[in-house]
C-alpha cells in the first residue's frame, strides 16, 4: 500500500446502546474510535456486481493500514465529511496484518 494513496481523513465511530424504560434497546451517542488516513474507492462495474452478491448494499471499499490494537466491527460507522457509511465487512486481504479493506454502504438520511 502506497502512503500517497491514503489522502482522505475519516473518523470511525462505534454506536453505544442503552436500555429504555420498556426494556428496548436505544441507540445513544456514538463513541469515537479514532481518526485515520484512508483511500476511498467507489465500487463500480464488475467489482460492484461481485461485492453486491455478498453484500447487497455495498457501495464503497475503504482501504487503510492495519491498526494494531484497534479492532473494527461491522456495527462501526465511518464519518466522511457530511457522509456516513456503515461497515458491512472487514477484510485483511493478504492475512499479513498490513492493510484492511472495509466494505461499506452509505446511510441515507
Amino acid at each position: 500500500m502506497q502512503a500517497a494513496r491514503l489522502r482522505t481523513r475519516v473518523a470511525i465511530q462505534r454506536p453505544t446502546y442503552t436500555t429504555g424504560t420498556m426494556g428496548e434497546r436505544v441507540e445513544g451517542t456514538p463513541t469515537a474510535i479514532g481518526s485515520f488516513w484512508v483511500e476511498m474507492l467507489a465500487l463500480k462495474g464488475r467489482e460492484l456486481e461481485t461485492m453486491q452478491q455478498t453484500w447487497a448494499e455495498a457501495r464503497f471499499t475503504v482501504r487503510m493500514r492495519h491498526q494494531h490494537g484497534v479492532t473494527f466491527q461491522r456495527s462501526d460507522r465511518i464519518v466522511w465529511g457530511s457522509r456516513t457509511l456503515d461497515i458491512v465487512d472487514v477484510e485483511d486481504p493478504d492475512q499479513r496484518k498490513r492493510e484492511l479493506n472495509l466494505i461499506c454502504r452509505e446511510i441515507v438520511a
